[in-house]
């Protein structure tokens, strides 16, 4: 007796047997990223961290706020490694690569919109050309860059107050959308399109 639909019996196919349990979705299923990578966050706020470090760099509060005791204490010690280690760690704070004492992630917003303006990218900009409007144009805001350029940045506060902005995630661009911090912005976004319930911290 022939199988249905013309197979030959015992699904032995030319010598080729199908492994156990047949063909059929991966683990975790087609089109998005594992969900420990988008729920493991801290509870510590990544902007509240930038305006520490950014302001309170030197007593080495934004390392005491994240749970980094013993750096904290050392660069209360060196006065921030007499400045130094304070503008480098303005700049990792700002760009989210400081993690705390746990090794997560800080936590950052839900993103607005459909962000495409990279975040870290548009941070060492406006830190280091801020003064001539560059962070502006690349928002697509050219009338403000125009501005910002033509007065040097404000003498300086227009150019201290964006990368503020930028750093506490409270930037938009010229259509209303955020910035764009990481992978994990499009990790939660597939989540919540998913119908995945998330954790109460599960923001990036």
């Amino acid at each position: 007796m022939h199988p249905p639909f013309g197979g030959p019996s015992g699904g032995n196919y030319g010598g080729f047997t199908p492994p156990p349990g047949g063909y059929g979705v991966p683990p975790g299923g087609f089109g998005g990223p594992p969900l420990g990578a988008i729920v493991q966050y801290s509870e510590k706020d990544a902007g509240t961290a930038f305006l520490l470090s950014y302001f309170a760099g030197f007593f080495g509060i934004d390392r005491f706020y994240v749970g980094h005791t013993g750096l904290g204490i050392a660069k209360l010690l060196t006065c921030g490694g007499l400045g130094i280690w304070v503008i480098i760690d303005a700049i990792l704070f700002g760009m989210g690569k400081v993690r705390d004492h746990q090794g997560l992630v800080l936590r950052r917003a839900p993103p607005v919109g459909n962000p495409t303006v990279d975040g870290p990218t548009l941070l060492l900009v406006s830190m280091f050309l801020g003064t001539l409007g560059v962070d502006r144009f690349m928002l697509g805001q050219t009338g403000l860059g125009i501005a910002k350029l033509l007065t040097c940045g404000g003498l300086g506060i227009w150019a201290v107050i964006d990368v503020i902005l930028i750093g506490t995630d409270a930037m938009r661009d010229a259509q209303g959308n955020s910035l764009r911090w990481q992978l994990a912005h499009h990790a939660l976004q597939w989540a919540r399109r998913a119908g995945v319930q998330l954790p109460r911290h599960a923001t990036c």
